[in-house]
């Protein structure tokens, strides 16, 4: 009898622990399915109908409060032709030149230049064409994307730590995303195929592949790389970050899982079809001609109370979004209108946040722009450091103006 018993407890151990094994290998299997599919579950946090009413213009007073004026330091070793890209991090401004000075800088809060971040060339530390970066803002690390799939690590103050390569072959890395332990890119093969994926896990110490997510029949099967848009990681600092390219209905999250944050609702929405025809006009560069397709969602921030972004409509029609998170109400406007630094209009065309978290965005643009305003008298009175930009010349560089959310 005790034999038997004996018998029987340690066949019910082996059982049991058959039975644990097979549960791990059922957890492990659909994890990393559902890691390297990432096809995204049902259901969005939020719905967005884009096919309401449009009012001519929204101010910026109807989203921000007032403006204070950045103005950066000017001179030899911080010259800025243009900001292809802005991070604000613990009292820091981060500013990538990747089209003049080609060159990574920052700043303090005030403007006063600190320090540069590599420099243009070929040995340890240094790059040839800086396209990105991205704060890991735990470990104090800076991540610098460079051509060919180069990414280089630096500490807050500059120092160097190492460099490696994307383990992604015959491909090219346009956007990366450091979050919780892991670096994310967004990178286009040479030889695309309808089973490749746009949002790619990295190990942020050697460039291994992790894991793949969204297949590209998210972005309607569109894998060209002279035509990408300006969407891709937003929200940069916030956690977690957010994610969309040029034709995708979603805006998601990134974490554990890429789970949809916003779906986009609109009879205009960009679909298959009209990317075969897109296919064909590429050439002359007039997507979308005459049309009132909606794509390439930028723009895109966030406060406790609302979320905003823009959209392209047609070939280079704007619309700027505002959705009530409580009440789930939708605005949208054919212009964003300047109120808080300029009497009427805008400086420019297109309006450009280049930054943003949950309690403000920064916008920057050129001193010209800034000096022919104050010239026409176009400035609001009582602006933020007035004296200080009627100094502006033809050398100093870009100004930031940061609007806090209300």
């Amino acid at each position: 009898m005790k034999t038997s018993l004996k018998s029987f407890k340690i066949n019910s151990n082996i059982i049991m622990k058959k039975c644990l094994f097979l549960l791990l290998i059922v957890f492990l299997f659909f994890s990393c399915s559902k890691r390297q599919t990432g096809f995204l579950p049902v259901g969005a946090d939020y719905t967005i109908d884009l096919d309401g009413d449009k009012e001519s213009s929204m101010p910026y007073s109807s989203i921000f409060k007032k403006a204070q004026t950045i103005i950066l330091e000017s001179g030899e070793n911080c010259m800025i032709g243009r900001i292809t890209e802005l991070q604000v991090f613990d009292d820091c401004i981060y500013i990538l030149d990747g089209r003049f000075a080609k060159s990574m800088f920052v700043f303090d809060r005030e403007g006063k230049f600190l320090r540069k971040i590599g420099s243009i060339g070929a040995g340890p530390g240094e790059y040839v064409k800086v396209q990105d970066f991205t704060i890991d803002t735990g470990n104090r690390l800076i991540f610098l994307l460079d051509e060919g799939n180069r990414v280089h690590k630096y500490q807050l103050d500059g120092t160097y730590v190492h460099s490696f390569t994307i383990q992604m072959p015959r491909s090219n890395t346009y956007f990366i995303q450091f979050y919780d332990g892991s670096l994310y890119s967004s990178i286009i093969s040479w030889d695309p195929g309808p089973d490749d994926y746009m949002l790619f896990e990295i190990d942020p110490d050697n460039g291994k592949i992790l894991s793949k997510s969204l297949p590209v029949k998210y972005n309607k099967g569109w894998v060209r790389q002279s035509f990408t848009g300006h969407s891709f990681f937003m929200l940069r600092l916030n956690s977690p970050p957010r994610y969309a390219q040029l034709f995708m209905d979603y805006i998601v999250s990134i974490g554990d899982s890429i789970t949809p944050y916003i779906e986009l609702k609109s009879k205009n929405l960009v679909r298959e079809k009209d990317l075969e025809i897109l296919q064909d006009v590429m050439s002359s560069f007039w997507p979308f001609r005459g049309s009132s397709k909606i794509w390439d969602v930028r723009n895109f921030m966030e406060s406790n109370d609302l979320i905003t972004f823009s959209y392209t409509s047609g070939f280079l029609d704007g619309y700027t979004v505002v959705f009530h998170k409580e009440t789930a109400t939708v605005k949208t406007a054919k212009q964003l209108s300047n109120d808080l630094v300029l009497k009427q209009g805008n400086f420019g065309r297109f309006v450009s946040f280049e930054f943003s978290d949950r309690q403000g965005a920064y916008e920057t643009h050129g001193a010209e722009y800034i000096r022919k305003s104050i010239k026409e008298n176009n400035v609001v009175p009582g602006l933020d450091k007035i004296d200080q930009l009627m100094q502006l010349n033809e050398e100093s560089n870009p100004v930031i103006f940061y609007y806090e959310f209300k």
